[in-house]
């Protein structure tokens, strides 16, 4: 077992960077913290993992504006927490579109919700492009930075990384940060 974590570093440096792009398009917080901890680690380089996962997130979010602008009707249709997100959203576009532009990957379930309202409201593309973008940015540094000094910290704390247990053990502790803050963030817009 304690050479499991050497026999995977290759597999990870070889496909890693894929791996990112893929997982800022369908999740991109719990991603954007396992990329900086990989990158701690020497798995991935951290400058390309930072490039990738904004190319990743902007790629998404493109992705969920276009949906929202030619086939919101079909999608709506058949989600319906999601027509009730969007119909909540819509309201604000007009007073607050450039805020929602920039900030959809700042707020929990914006990555989807945000540009999708957006695309629907026919908010223009070139500016949501660029606030998106910029917004994006500002989050990849941040989160895999935020990913990166945890690992750290949790290497200080419990010893370096040598097997496959320790790896999975700061795996969990990341899903489990990630799980409890959602958790805080949705009982605390319900109240």
């Amino acid at each position: 077992m304690e050479h499991l974590l050497s026999e995977i570093t290759p597999w990870v440096i070889k496909y890693g960077l894929l791996v990112v792009f893929v997982g800022m398009i369908v999740e991109g917080t719990m991603m954007i913290l396992i990329t900086g901890f990989l990158c701690y680690l020497g798995m991935l380089p951290l400058k390309e993992s930072i490039l990738v996962a904004i190319l990743g997130a902007v790629t998404g979010d493109q992705m969920w504006y276009l949906l929202g602008r030619y086939a919101s009707d079909t999608l709506l249709q058949r989600f319906d927490k999601l027509k009730a997100g969007i119909e909540k959203l819509s309201q604000k576009v007009i007073q607050k579109g450039d805020y929602l532009a920039f900030s959809s990957r700042f707020v929990y379930s914006g990555a989807v919700l945000f540009p999708m309202t957006l695309g629907m409201s026919r908010y223009p593309y070139s500016r949501f492009t660029l606030l998106d973008s910029i917004g994006i940015s500002i989050w990849a540094i941040v989160g895999i930075s935020i990913g990166y000094m945890f690992s750290a910290s949790a290497e200080k704390m419990f010893g370096e990384i040598k097997t496959i247990e320790h790896l999975l053990l700061y795996i969990i502790a990341i899903v489990a940060m990630v799980s409890v803050y959602r958790r805080y963030k949705k009982t605390k817009q319900k109240d």
